[in-house]
């Protein structure tokens, strides 16, 4: 049976021989090694998928409280909120009905009933 420190011992040193065959090991400060040149490059953070993902769930929102509710309601509710305070008045904004809205709740309708 073979001694477990001893295989644990050759498995590293496998490693090592095979990161230097690699190209790999120890790169003094200041010197262009192989790091340099198979580093990953950093990418960029998207910001226009999460945006276009906020906004159509938004949308889909909208078109779903406007199919459920009706449109009488819905303005309505909206009329309220318009009387209430800075922010009750801001979501009303946020809350209008737009074409996209109205051909949303029309395709969705349908289904909820």
């Amino acid at each position: 049976m073979a001694d477990p420190i001893m295989q644990n011992f050759a498995g590293r040193i496998r490693r090592i021989e095979k990161i230097h065959r690699k190209g790999g090991g120890f790169e003094a400060a200041g010197t262009l090694g192989q790091s340099f040149y198979t580093r990953t490059k950093r990418t960029r953070r998207p910001v226009l998928r999460p945006a276009l993902t906020v906004l159509t769930v938004f949308l889909v929102f909208k078109a779903m409280t406007l199919a459920h509710l009706g449109s009488a309601d819905y303005t309505a509710r909206l009329d309220g909120l318009r009387t209430g305070n800075t922010v009750q008045q801001v979501g009303a904004h946020l809350m209008a009905i737009d074409p996209i809205t109205q051909a949303a709740a029309a395709g969705i309708r349908p289904l909820l009933r």
